[in-house]
């Protein structure tokens, strides 16, 4: 009996193995075979505000277009100034349970390749190349307290995920802002305890507030904009938002979604840590500048770079400055162009990745070293 259950087990456990590795090996290709689809959307319509460029896109024949998430990005293909391709990530600011379009703030940065030539040239009615939508920073069903930090364009992400939020507790939406009532269809089967919403939205000043009427009239959401440099007429709150005051809304059990600058963002990271509050995700699409001297070694062929990782937001940014030939596109993580083999050495994840890698892979575009790295191309 001993003997034939293991006869039995020697046979199971290696199958249930195989299987599993298939299984991962799959969609590992599914995956990169997802990040290579692109979509041609036509530009509904266009609406400048400022230095922001609000676009909402559609299927130029009226389709469905691919599910979308609360949280997640398009990656743009577009032509610089100059003519040369290149992409960039914007995240998705529309209600995810609507399937006929996708709403996008693009902020025209002084020096920014996509944006100041989209800024430009983009007109409605154009034709402009995406891929699906994809990420990982995605808001988990609670019913904590939510609260959702903002500073600058970085509302988009957190007008969806409120958007979500809203939805989950079974609320209706003017037929104004949403085009239909909620469908009990794509609700839980039972309803959700009543959550506690809060958006605070960090701002110069009121002309940087971008859907600020429309946040004012999402029934169920606590929308607080606070500006610090406001004028004789702004009568809300002003100052910086700091973890003492999110923390009177949400509490050390709150959930807390953050897109802000690399600087705010860590700083109020490292501050919930402190508190011992450990629900705090947030996304970035630009890393702090790293102070910390390791040094980078790439081997790319013949070629072998050196570079020293103090001053610059990521590895990749180091070794282009020191030479490096690298193809990089995105500079966010969804390209997957600038991803190489990590032989070596320790580093830490400061932007979040779409792309996916093997075990032994990194993104450049997003780590920044924890001790020397030895970096190999990943053709060699």
């Amino acid at each position: 009996m001993v003997a034939a259950l293991a006869v039995l087990i020697l046979l199971i456990v290696p199958s249930v193995w195989c299987c599993w590795l298939t299984w991962r090996h799959l969609r590992f290709l599914a995956a990169e075979k997802q990040q290579k689809k692109r979509l041609h959307l036509k530009v509904l319509r266009l609406k400048r505000q400022q230095h922001y460029l609000l676009i909402t896109l559609a299927h130029p024949e009226g389709r469905p277009l691919p599910r979308a998430k609360a949280g997640q990005h398009l990656l743009l293909y577009y032509d610089d100034l100059q003519g040369k391709p290149v992409s960039r990530a914007y995240s998705l600011a529309n209600d995810c349970h609507h399937r006929h379009f996708y709403q996008l703030a693009i902020k025209c940065e002084k020096n920014g390749r996509l944006s100041q030539s989209i800024f430009q040239k983009l007109k409605q009615g154009d034709l402009l190349c995406t891929s699906y939508p994809k990420g990982h920073f995605l808001l988990q069903n609670s019913n904590k307290p939510l609260v959702l930090i903002a500073a600058g364009v970085g509302i988009t992400p957190m007008l969806a995920m409120a958007y979500q939020a809203i939805r989950q507790q079974r609320l209706w939406l003017p037929g104004n802002l949403l085009k239909r009532p909620l469908s009990q269809r794509h609700m839980p089967k039972r309803p959700m305890p009543k959550r506690k919403i809060t958006l605070v939205y960090q701002c110069r000043d009121a002309s940087q507030l971008l859907y600020h009427r429309l946040l004012q009239r999402l029934p169920g959401l606590n929308y607080v904009p606070v500006l610090s440099q406001p004028d004789a007429n702004w009568q809300g709150k002003s100052g910086r938002v700091d973890m003492q005051y999110l923390l009177q809304l949400g509490g050390k059990d709150g959930h807390y979604y953050c897109c802000a600058s690399a600087a705010m963002t860590e700083q109020l990271a490292a501050d919930f840590s402190a508190a011992g509050v450990t629900h705090f995700s947030y996304e970035l699409f630009s890393a702090g500048i790293s102070s910390q001297s390791f040094l980078i070694s790439y081997q790319q062929g013949q070629q072998q770079v050196h570079a020293d990782s103090a001053g610059f937001a990521t590895v990749l940014d180091a070794l282009l400055a020191s030479g490096a030939t690298i193809a990089s596109d995105c500079r966010g993580g969804s390209c997957g162009l600038c991803k190489k083999r990590l032989i070596s050495g320790q580093c830490k994840q400061v932007l979040e990745a779409a792309a996916s890698c093997r075990a032994d892979e990194v993104l450049t575009c997003c780590i920044q070293p924890l001790s020397d790295l030895t970096l190999l191309d990943t053709a060699i």
